[in-house]
């Protein structure tokens, strides 16, 4: 088992901050997972590098440990070196994390402009989930993040999609053409997704949290898999609504009662220098000149 850039910057951050639970924040992770990954570290070595007192959250580094610290960065940063100099290539390539629903109902259109601005911008997408492309951007995985809620741990973000939320069902469902007011909705009906913090909070002003809906969901291709009776619905943000109208597949009931928008932020390290940083900022550069065409553009209220 070979060292890994996960288990240094969690044994640095650890060192750094004093406390496992911080470190673990810091990196957007669990407890038990700084734990894991030093515990491997300390294999890997054959040394102890921390004295343990009261389990694993109290920790004092041993002779060992505080001999390795600069062994550490030094490795952070050749193995940094050693990436982004195989990984850069004239085309300029950023990898670039989002969330399936950002790529297919936000990003679409304007990547296509961008790759007709500059067909040799070497783009790859990879899918996560917000809390891990803030992790991932932050030990410098990827180059660019887009995520649905604000962190700013060494992160600039920076909202650039605003949407309002609808109900959805299926088309020709028992409900009235026009507005629809939450009451006229039953919780055992809906198809739950959980899009954002401040989504599931509404929705639990409006329907119990302790009463379960028909099921709960997270992906908008489980969405339209179940949301297939007359009755069924569900809150779906305006994006993804509307290309699911344009394939005939729901009808779309605006509330009739003020709701949440969802927000998306553009997510990039801050201070962020390294080989390929000049064909992040084009694509940068692109994006925002395309940005104001886009029907979900982040405006202020």
């Amino acid at each position: 088992m070979a060292l890994t850039r996960e288990a240094i910057e969690s044994f640095l951050a650890t060192v750094r901050l004093q406390s496992v639970s911080e470190a673990a924040n810091a990196l957007f992770v669990s407890q038990s997972t700084i734990s894991h990954r030093l515990q491997v570290l300390e294999a890997e070595l054959n040394t102890k590098l921390f004295y343990r007192q009261r389990g694993f959250k109290h920790l004092t580094l041993t002779e060992s440990g505080r001999s390795f610290i600069p062994l550490a960065n030094q490795w952070l940063e050749l193995d940094s070196t050693i990436h982004q100099s195989l990984s850069s290539t004239p085309s300029g390539k950023i990898v670039i994390g989002s969330m399936d629903s950002i790529n297919q109902y936000l990003l679409n259109d304007i990547i296509r402009q961008i790759k007709l601005n500059d067909p040799r911008l070497n783009l790859q997408f990879v899918s996560y989930h917000s809390q891990e492309i803030y992790s991932r951007l932050t030990l410098g995985h990827m180059d660019i993040g887009f995520a649905f809620y604000p962190i700013h741990y060494e992160i600039d973000a920076i909202p650039v999609f605003k949407e309002p939320l609808y109900m959805i069902s299926v088309t020709g469902s028992i409900y009235p053409q026009g507005p629809i007011h939450p009451q006229q909705l039953k919780k055992q009906d809906q198809i739950l997704f959980r899009w954002n913090p401040d989504i599931l909070s509404w929705n639990h002003e409006w329907w119990p949290e302790s009463e379960p809906p028909y099921v709960q969901v997270d992906s908008t291709a489980l969405l339209t898999t179940f949301l297939t009776e007359p009755h069924h619905w569900a809150v779906c943000p305006a994006s993804v609504a509307e290309n699911l109208r344009t394939q005939g597949l729901i009808e779309i009931h605006p509330f009739s009662v003020p709701a949440p928008h969802r927000i998306c932020y553009l997510l990039k390290k801050k201070h962020a220098a390294h080989i390929g940083s000049d064909s992040v900022e084009k694509f940068i550069d692109l994006f925002y000149r395309h940005l104001p065409s886009h029907p979900w553009r982040y405006e202020e209220d």
